[in-house]
């Protein structure tokens, strides 16, 4: 057998059969045996499209139990599931579909219009099947229905001999560019993400049978799978969590209310979210409602900024919480994973930086901009690169992945593109994103600093820093904000931020809007951003106050 995902999730199914539930939406509960008798009719169905090894099957829905089935059913025909943005529309998503050479559409009805005027014209898409949703919207011409194919197609699995090799493609965000497909083996994916090494230290696990045994001493633990499943945030801890037993919970939309009442009503014990445009909701929805969480022991975040100040309100609420800070990228797989609990909060540690502090573990490492390993004890800022289980490259991108994958004292490296700074021999302090330093007279300032010191400000619900252009120099900090009740007062909001930031740092220019612009992933959308702050005048700009001082 493979060290293959679908092989994987098919041990599970013949360990729990139908002994425990696998997957849970609303009215939806099957057990293993039973979801895997609908990811077998979805195969069926695709095959029947003629889906076949190596076709790409884009999958364009919300979170549920069918969008997991198709995507399982996809690899079960050593086939490529493509993850499609749902929020995009026109040209981005027309883009993406060409790009990913994707054959067969499956799509939710909310979506007909925007892939009716993306599909058009492109002849590698050679079927569209549209999933219903209740949303009566119109789908383009000649689609097929999922409800039909499914309910026509065998429950039956068809025996595949699968490969290690097969490729799995996990689309970066985009939020800096067009998004780029980057190319997994299914076994180094597994190796990183899904759990077939001990996250620490790197050791494989002994054999493809170690998850589905693990889970059989006891319950299934249930988690509540928030982040979307086209993230590989959302769908890579649901791999892990079937693979060894567990149930996984789906909600087709965030809404902090009904996540809650699924906390409590399910017994959830894992929620899985998207730092503070997940937590900061449900932090604020606990305090009104006061829902019995009792239940849950670990909230675990990954992919979006989970900062100091909203980690400490859901540790107020919870103080027997754990909080898991994952770090990890497309490119890189597992980097580290940061954990927190209350003890940090009151002994200060947690305030001591506004970036996450990240175990080195046996893969991460800090070089200097020629490529150099800087020493253990070095204070210097850094360039954070992976070692270990890597991917091939990028998708169409040979130049890409040169750039990205190098070989650094002498072995495969990735470079992450992440900045950082050493905190002792065994922790990296992640600075932020290089694409999204700010260049301000010579001086270097990390975005997601001073996002996080903003977002810890009373008042402010969500913001977003970017650097815009400045005539003295060069560039200045800009801060999109969503306040959380109430307009806050600027010279309040630049008064609470130089307790912890430089003068420097402080925002020179603020635009306030409704809602923070975010992709599904909660990542921020800085293409919005930017479109923003370019089309409109700030509402605040101390740049243009007689003698505005940065001192």
């Amino acid at each position: 057998m493979a060290h293959h995902l679908a092989d994987l999730f098919e041990h599970a199914v013949d360990a729990y059969g139908d002994d425990r539930p696998a997957v849970v939406e609303g009215d939806r509960r099957l057990t293993y045996a039973a979801f895997d008798a609908e990811v077998n009719r979805w195969a069926d169905a695709l095959a029947g499209l003629g889906v076949g090894v190596g076709d790409h099957v884009g999958v364009h829905l919300r979170n549920g139990v069918d969008c997991l089935a198709v995507m399982i059913a996809a690899l079960k025909l050593r086939a490529v599931p493509i993850s499609i943005n749902y929020r995009y529309a026109g040209p981005e998503l027309r883009y993406l579909y060409e790009y990913s050479d994707t054959a067969v559409l499956v799509f939710h009805r909310e979506f007909g219009a925007a892939v009716s005027g993306a599909v058009a014209g492109l002849e590698r898409v050679r079927h569209l099947v549209v999933v219903e949703d209740g949303s009566g919207a119109p789908v383009p011409d000649g689609a097929h229905d999922a409800g039909d194919l499914v309910a026509a197609a065998s429950p039956e699995r068809t025996r595949v001999e699968r490969s290690p090799d097969d490729l799995f493609l996990i689309f970066t965000g985009g939020t800096t560019g067009k998004p780029k497909g980057v190319m997994w083996r299914q076994e180094d994916l597994w190796r990183s993400l899904g759990g077939g090494a001990d996250y620490h230290t790197g050791e494989p696990v002994p054999d493809e049978f170690h998850q589905s045994r693990a889970g059989l001493g006891g319950d299934p633990m249930r988690y509540l799978v928030l982040m979307p499943l086209i993230h590989t945030s959302g769908i890579m801890p649901t791999f892990t969590a079937l693979f060894a037993g567990g149930t996984c919970y789906y909600l087709p939309h965030f809404r902090a209310e009904e996540a809650l009442e699924t906390i409590e009503r399910e017994r959830i014990q894992v929620a899985i979210v998207a730092g503070d445009a997940m937590v900061r909701p449900l932090v604020e929805a606990m305090r009104r409602t006061e829902p019995d969480t009792s239940s849950m022991f670990m909230v675990s975040s990954g992919a979006a900024l989970f900062s100091p100040a909203v980690k400490a309100d859901l540790l107020a609420l919870r103080p027997d919480l754990m909080i898991m800070d994952a770090f990890g990228t497309s490119e890189g797989g597992y980097g580290g994973l940061g954990m927190v609990t209350k003890a940090d909060v009151d002994s200060g540690a947690l305030f001591a930086h506004h970036g996450p502090r990240i175990p080195r573990g046996t893969t991460l490492q800090l070089v200097d901009d020629l490529d150099e390993p800087l020493p253990d004890d070095s204070t210097e800022v850094g360039w954070i690169v992976k070692s270990g289980y890597l991917p091939s490259g990028y998708y169409k991108d040979p130049d890409k992945t040169a750039e990205t994958f190098r070989e650094i004292a002498g072995e495969r490296r990735c470079f992450t593109g992440d900045r950082g700074v050493y905190d002792g021999p065994e922790t990296i302090i992640m600075l932020g994103r290089a694409s999204q330093v700010i260049n301000s007279g010579g001086e270097k300032i990390f975005a997601e600093e001073v996002e996080a010191a903003l977002k810890a400000v009373d008042g402010v619900e969500d913001a977003v820093i970017l650097g815009v252009p400045d005539e003295r120099f060069g560039e200045r900090v800009g801060a999109v904000v969503q306040w959380s009740g109430s307009p806050r007062g600027f010279e309040e909001i630049d008064a609470a931020l130089r307790s912890s930031l430089a003068g420097y740092k402080i925002p020179a220019a603020y635009w306030v809007v409704d809602e923070v612009g975010r992709h599904p992933s909660r990542k921020t959308d800085y293409g919005w951003a930017r479109r923003l702050v370019a089309d409109r005048a700030p509402d605040h700009d101390r740049r243009s106050d007689a003698g505005g001082s940065d001192a």
